[in-house]
């Protein structure tokens, strides 16, 4: 063997040590860096509330601790978390309102969404039976004024009477108090057991009668003078004795 091919193999050789020796290095150098902790992460919070009775607002809880407040239909972000999982839930929930808790888990450097849905629930309608000559409910107490001899004084505290047309089918008619600045919205094609927030907050109130028979496919809304609305429904009527009755239920109340 010639010395140029030795000396050539030599090279070669040493050449692969010194890259083996300067990968181990390397290797070494990394597997020995010291790694800081993980970076925070945030959760970005939402709320949606439906139904009757709501809220303004509640306390949002994460893991059992309070975060400050969040709104009936707001939003909130948490920030500098530790990657983890947490639960996220409300505090201040009213009595006939219900919402799930949520589990959520929070990854370095990253906003985790969660969304939390609140139902409120109406209390249960109140049933009223109303003579057209007699009777004067007054919503806000439940209590019935009976008029003598058919007079009433429209300055009590009673809310709505019921008319009666002998024109229209049907022929009961929901009025009410004029003198005591009580409003009235008609709601055609809802039935009380259908009726939602969405149907509400699209009613027009007046303070002038609404000459709209009261049938069975009606939802007639009653603001109070005190502010409270209640939705009227479920009617039937007696003609003959000029009477109806109706369920009343309460579905906001007045500041």
């Amino acid at each position: 063997m010639s010395a140029h091919i030795i000396e050539s193999s030599r090279l070669r050789r040493h050449g692969l040590t010194a890259l083996l020796v300067a990968f181990t290095a390397a290797c070494g150098e990394s597997s020995n860096e010291v790694l800081g902790p993980p970076l925070p992460g945030s959760l970005a919070v939402s709320i949606v509330t439906t139904g009757f009775m709501k809220d303004d607002g509640y306390e949002l809880m994460v893991n059992g601790e309070s975060r400050g407040t969040i709104a009936a239909d707001g939003e909130a972000t948490i920030d500098d978390l530790e990657p983890a999982n947490y639960e996220v839930e409300l505090g201040d929930v009213a009595d006939n309102c219900s919402v799930e808790g949520v589990s959520v888990d929070v990854v370095s450097e990253e906003t985790a969404a969660v969304a939390l849905a609140v139902v409120c629930l109406a209390p249960e309608p109140v049933p009223y039976a109303v003579r057209a000559s007699r009777d004067r409910p007054d919503l806000d107490t439940g209590a019935m004024v009976e008029c003598s001899f058919g007079l009433c004084p429209s300055d009590d505290e009673w809310d709505v009477w019921v008319d009666f047309d002998s024109q229209a089918d049907p022929q009961a008619v929901i009025r009410q108090n004029e003198d005591i600045a009580v409003e009235i919205a008609h709601l055609d094609g809802v039935a009380l057991a259908d009726l939602t927030d969405v149907d509400v907050e699209g009613a027009t109130f007046s303070l002038e009668p609404v000459d709209a028979p009261f049938g069975p496919n009606t939802v007639v809304l009653v603001r109070t003078d005190h502010g409270n609305v209640y939705a009227l429904g479920n009617p039937t009527e007696q003609t003959l004795l000029l009477t109806a009755t109706f369920d009343a239920m309460l579905i906001a109340t007045g500041s």
